[in-house]
């Protein structure tokens, strides 16, 4: 095994089985969560959007948080580079009670090394990361389902394998097109989103939310994912929408 890493064992900065990366997120309630959070208790991390059809899975969570008589942490992390308000609106109408932070410049995403939501991980007492699945991270699925039963019940799980290779240079750019959009200088912010996108054009946070920049009535109140499709067409992308 090379310097890096096998990329099932490390995407991003963060090892599988290595701690959990430091943060500090703010949830929609206004309370500052960090890593040290994480600690005393068996915790999923749920990353989704406002933006993407993941969002239905809110109220999936909120049931099986209460089937469990909310003996385990839940936290759901939302990817809204344009601020809280479509987030505040999804979580209020989904009838939400678990905390939901938002990550404006896609932090995690970039430390984790996701590219698409839903992406979920498991993180141990210990604030170790015990299991990671990207892009396709669903509760209805039986295999996350069977992986979250035997983690809270302190049972090895296995991770399905990841291939693929984020670049952190185009989520540190997309970062500073946050910045640039939090001074008021939206068609600077969209440039940089533009030229992150040319370093990734497999990143879909970034892809998505350059969209939903641009055409948000394509997202609220319903997700085109035809729309999408075309449009990737269009841009001369040869692979399927995630």
């Amino acid at each position: 095994m090379g310097p890096q890493g096998h990329v099932s064992e490390r995407i991003g900065r963060h090892r599988l089985g290595g701690p959990f990366p430091r943060f500090e997120l703010h949830d929609l309630d206004g309370r500052l969560w960090s890593a040290d959070d994480l600690a005393g208790a068996r915790t999923v991390v749920f990353c989704f959007a406002s933006w993407c059809t993941c969002r239905d899975q809110l109220p999936k969570w909120q049931a099986v948080w209460e089937e469990r008589a909310h003996s385990f942490r839940l936290l759901g992390v939302a990817q809204e580079a344009l601020g809280d308000e479509r987030i505040r609106e999804v979580v209020a109408d989904a009838g939400i009670a678990f905390p939901v932070l938002v990550d404006r410049s896609s932090f995690l995403a970039a430390e984790l090394g996701f590219r698409v939501v839903p992406t979920g991980f498991f993180v141990d007492a210990a604030g170790r990361i015990a299991y990671w699945h990207f892009d396709d991270f669903d509760i209805v699925d039986p295999r996350v389902r069977l992986s979250l039963d035997a983690f809270l019940a302190g049972q090895p799980v296995e991770s399905p394998p990841v291939e693929q290779a984020l670049s952190p240079a185009a989520l540190a750019l997309f970062a500073a097109g946050v910045a640039l959009s939090d001074e008021g200088d939206d068609a600077l912010a969209l440039q940089a989103w533009r030229a992150a996108l040319e370093l990734d054009p497999d990143n879909f946070l970034i892809r998505s939310q350059i969209w939903v920049a641009e055409r948000p009535d394509r997202f609220y109140p319903v997700v085109d994912r035809d729309w999408q499709s075309a449009e990737l067409i269009a841009d001369g992308y040869e692979k399927p929408l995630p």
